[in-house]
């Protein structure tokens, strides 16, 4: 089975409609996909949907965003329970957070000349975060390109950088579980940590109820790989991987990259 469990739609800060992400998923081979848009769960009914027409096995899911000790880290929720009214009052919370960091990001970039209309912005995409502000950054001619935007004014520790409140990564494991769903933590290769560090770093989070690792991420490397399955193993975590499919810069084009999953994390997952 080719599965690719992280990809990204216009409903975050990815370049195609959801319908769009599934078609090129069946046509380029993919067996079974999750689309995971930050901190937003717009696209999965039109995804979810399209899927089923195409015989597509489809995982509900969304990247969400954590902070812990000024490090972000993101967690992927995949199988929750969407429909739960409570859950979308939960989920209202969490963009909400997102929300008041990108207003804080856009009035720092007006102080360095640069006018960024946040509501025009938000009738163009369901969620907005700092790819979505680089682009129109790119577009106005402020930055030559999003990796630009990102070194010059908006990444992290540079001069429009804003880290606010956010739920820690325990919390995010605790929203998961608590709506039904699958807390697995995202490409844990950019926590930038050496093997003794993650170790420990994982230790709550598996306390917490952490479920799965990442670990076929599209730029891990093969010592990173078996690192991560190793922790997993020992944790009795599920391993999932995906391409980070935003665009044709940001991540890997979808079905270039894939992975097939053991029988534990299909059985978990239930695909």
């Amino acid at each position: 089975m080719k599965c690719d469990l992280h990809i990204h739609t216009n409903c975050s800060d990815g370049l195609f409609a959801p319908e769009a992400i599934v078609e090129m998923a069946k046509e380029r081979g993919l067996d079974c996909i999750a689309i995971t848009d930050h901190d937003t769960f717009q696209g999965v009914e039109r995804a979810r949907g399209r899927a089923h027409e195409l015989g597509l096995k489809y995982v509900v899911g969304a990247e969400i965003s954590s902070v812990l000790n000024g490090l972000d880290v993101h967690m992927l929720a995949y199988n929750v329970d969407i429909d739960n009214p409570e859950f979308r009052v939960a989920m209202e919370r969490i963009s909400d957070l997102r929300n008041q960091r990108n207003i804080a990001i856009v009035g720092k970039l007006h102080e360095h000349g640069i006018d960024i209309d946040l509501d025009a912005l938000k009738q163009k995409v369901n969620s907005v975060g700092r790819a979505v502000i680089a682009r129109e950054m790119v577009r106005l001619g402020a930055a030559k390109d999003v990796a630009d935007a990102f070194e010059r004014y908006v990444g992290t520790g540079k001069c429009c950088f804003v880290q606010t409140r956010r739920l820690t990564p325990v919390e995010v494991v605790r929203f998961t579980l608590q709506f039904g769903g699958i807390p697995v933590l995202a490409h844990p290769k950019q926590l930038h940590m050496n093997e003794r560090e993650f170790e420990e770093f994982l230790k709550p989070l598996v306390k917490a109820g952490l479920a799965g690792i990442e670990a076929n991420y599209f730029t891990h490397n093969m010592p990173e790989r078996n690192f991560y399955n190793k922790m997993a193993k020992k944790y009795k975590l599920i391993v999932t991987g995906g391409s980070d499919f935003h665009d044709y810069v940001h991540g890997v084009e979808l079905g270039t990259k894939s992975f097939s999953p053991n029988v534990y994390t299909r059985k978990i997952l239930g695909i």
